[in-house]
């Protein structure tokens, strides 16, 4: 990566594509995804497990709309298109996998 695509890439306030889509969203996505995981199979008061299912819903609406304004900086613009199609793949996943598993407990 050269100097002027540093600039541009963080110039306004914007992060790098890779920082948002790895570091922002793949990486703590998962490991919040472990502790529903952890929490669900080791007897994990419901309570917990309902708020980290509660936490997912506004970290994945933010994560959609940091990668969607990291997208058009990114140096290939085909890595904008590819991280904003997977990151809205992923918040449907997300959305479904909260309704599906946070409900029953609900009762």
């Amino acid at each position: 990566m050269h100097a002027s695509h540093v600039t541009h890439s963080t110039e306004h306030g914007h992060s790098p594509l890779w920082r948002v889509f790895w570091l922002y969203g793949v990486i703590p996505s998962n490991l919040l995804w472990i502790g529903v995981l952890w929490l669900m199979t080791h007897g994990g008061a419901p309570g917990a497990t309902l708020g980290l299912l509660a936490f997912l819903l506004p970290y994945t609406a933010w994560i959609v709309w940091a990668v969607w304004q990291a997208a058009p900086h990114a140096k290939d613009q085909r890595y904008g298109v590819l991280a904003r199609a997977l990151t809205v793949a992923w918040a449907i996943n997300t959305v479904l996998m909260v309704f599906f598993l946070g409900l029953p407990m609900l009762r």
